[in-house]
């Protein structure tokens, strides 16, 4: 039986440059002289027909059928009558990137077919082509081939380009071809229409001495067929034996996942009839297309050992030597899922669509293999940026551990200038209380200086007094009073010339403390700022020696990014 699926390690060596379905670039304006190549360009046949024309593969051999393949898995031929009214979204293959615009919301004329050669004819009558191909089918084949011969593009007709002349065939099948915006799909199916109508009068497009293009690759249309979605394999011969009211049991989901854990199946299913266990399973994958290829892995692992599909339909002895049931498999398909669901209803049914190949698994597969380029470039970005993040750590490291050092040290600088201060406070206050003790007891001297002083002073006026006293004896008692009064007042003159001055020299003294204090505690603030200055200094030095090692650091780092980046 012929394997319609595709060997796994093809699918995945698609490369970005591995797209054989490509012309030369230029082929519009590739020409070719046969006299200066010594090549005709155009082959003859020995009977001396002519061969259907090398087309470019870039435009699809039927783009009506490729268009009118339905959404439910059901494909049909498309109605060229109807082809221009669907919807922009239905563009296939390579013309993906057209754009279309409300021209494209047109239809050919109501040429009901079933045939390809009615459909062929009824887009040569449609409005659209009817006087073209008129005037094609008024010349013979060396004139249509002739680039001398210029055409209007009946695909432009009323609008832009609905003027512009094309010299021979080959440059309006080119324009036909290529354009992507205003009724993209009316110009393919013109196209289409003018090479099978040429290939029908074995008409060449070019001249025997022209040829346009160099090489033609294969045909972009791929064959698609439908696939049971999701993926699912189907086991047989998984049932064991009758119990005593005659109905057979079998495998359970587990045991049957069991037996394949080397398969990334997600779940298990059996089938049950009015016998029990029918002896049919299924394996059921994820819904991807990495799903589906684990599933054709397994298919592949079954018919490589001989106990695949056909191995099965013909299978007389479902044992092995020992008694063991043999089991087999191979990939499901609608058949297959109607004679699994043949006994059951409703919720117990197993669901399932028919999907398309092309779009479940191929494309997805081309979205893989983009996607692993991406990963591996990605891949070598996240590299380089981890050794640059490994570096940038490093570099983090040290400096935080020096970072760490330097903290440490000032901790322990500030503890010893911690130590010093309580050191020299004790010693200032130590001395401070010499001095106020010194102080103290000068000022307790000047203190015993003024009684001793007052005393004197007093002392003097009672002598003085008694003198006067004593010569009263004698009389004159007027002369006494006197001499007492003028003493009197001589002695407090005196004293008030005293207390002035001793009040001036005090007010000094006060003057001349304040002074001192005041200076002081200038020259304690000077001394504190002049601190200050010292260790912002010391810090600022400190700090601009581990930001010049930063920078240092960071420096050694970018070059570091720079090399890795570069190799």
């Amino acid at each position: 039986m012929a394997d319609d699926f595709p060997e796994l390690g093809t699918v995945y060596r698609r490369g970005p440059g591995s797209k054989s379905n490509q012309l030369s670039g230029k082929e519009a304006n590739t020409k070719l002289n046969s006299e200066k190549s010594g090549n005709s360009g155009v082959n003859s046949g020995q009977d001396g027909s002519t061969p259907r024309p090398q087309y470019s593969q870039n435009t699809s051999s039927n783009v009506a059928q490729k268009l009118a393949t339905s959404g439910n898995g059901e494909s049909g031929r498309a109605n060229s009558n109807n082809l221009l009214d669907k919807s922009d979204d239905e563009i296939v293959d390579s013309e993906s990137d057209i754009v279309f615009d409300s021209g494209d919301d047109i239809s050919l004329d109501d040429t009901d077919s079933d045939t390809d050669e009615k459909n062929h004819e009824g887009r040569k009558k449609s409005k659209w082509f009817r006087g073209f191909f008129d005037n094609l089918n008024r010349l013979s084949n060396e004139e249509i081939a002739s680039s001398m011969r210029q055409w209007h593009c009946p695909a432009c007709q009323g609008g832009p380009g609905a003027i512009d002349w094309y010299h021979g065939l080959q440059p309006i099948l080119i324009h036909s071809r290529t354009i992507k915006s205003r009724r993209a799909k009316l110009h393919r199916l013109f196209a289409e229409t003018l090479e099978e109508e040429c290939y029908r009068r074995r008409a060449p497009l070019t001249a025997p001495s022209e040829v346009y293009g160099m090489w033609e690759g294969l045909d972009k249309k791929v064959k698609d067929h439908e696939i049971v979605w999701p993926p699912m394999v189907v086991i047989m011969n998984t049932r064991y034996e009758q119990d005593e009211s005659n109905k057979w049991n079998g495998m359970g989901n587990q045991e049957l996942m069991d037996y394949f854990d080397g398969y990334a199946a997600s779940k298990a299913r059996h089938a049950y009839g009015p016998q029990g266990h029918r002896g049919m399973s299924v394996l059921i994958f994820e819904t991807s297309a990495a799903g589906y290829l684990e599933a054709v892995r397994l298919h592949k692992h079954f018919r490589e050992q001989g106990r695949d599909r056909e191995a099965w339909n013909h299978c007389k002895k479902p044992f092995v030597p020992g008694g063991k049931r043999q089991l087999y498999g191979y990939l499901a398909s609608r058949e297959d899922m109607d004679i699994f669901n043949q006994h059951s209803r409703g919720k117990s049914k197993l669901k399932f669509d028919m999907r398309s190949y092309q779009e479940m698994v191929e494309s997805k597969i081309k979205d893989i293999n983009e996607d692993s380029q991406q990963l591996g470039y990605y891949m070598n970005k996240v590299a380089k940026v981890q050794m640059k993040s490994q570096l940038l750590e490093d570099t983090l490291c040290t400096v935080s551990e020096k970072l760490r050092l330097a903290t440490e040290d000032n901790r322990i600088v500030r503890e010893r200038t911690k130590e010093q201060h309580l050191q020299n406070k004790e010693e200032m206050d130590a001395q401070e209380i010499f001095f106020q003790e010194q102080i103290r007891i000068i000022e307790q001297t000047i203190a015993a200086k003024e009684d001793n002083f007052e005393k004197f002073q007093q002392t003097k006026r009672e002598k003085v007094k008694q003198s006067c006293l004593g010569s009263s004896e004698n009389g004159n008692d007027e002369h006494r009073l006197e001499n007492i009064s003028s003493f009197t007042r001589l002695h407090d003159k005196e004293m008030r010339q005293f207390e002035a001055k001793r009040d001036n020299l005090i007010k000094i003294h006060e003057e001349k403390k304040m002074a001192l204090k005041k200076k002081l505690l200038q020259e304690q603030l000077e001394l504190e700022k002049e601190l200050e200055n010292d260790l912002t200094q010391l810090m600022d030095n400190y700090t601009s020696d581990l930001s010049q090692e930063g920078k240092l650091k960071n420096g050694l780092c970018r070059r570091a990014s720079k090399n890795i980046i570069h190799s």
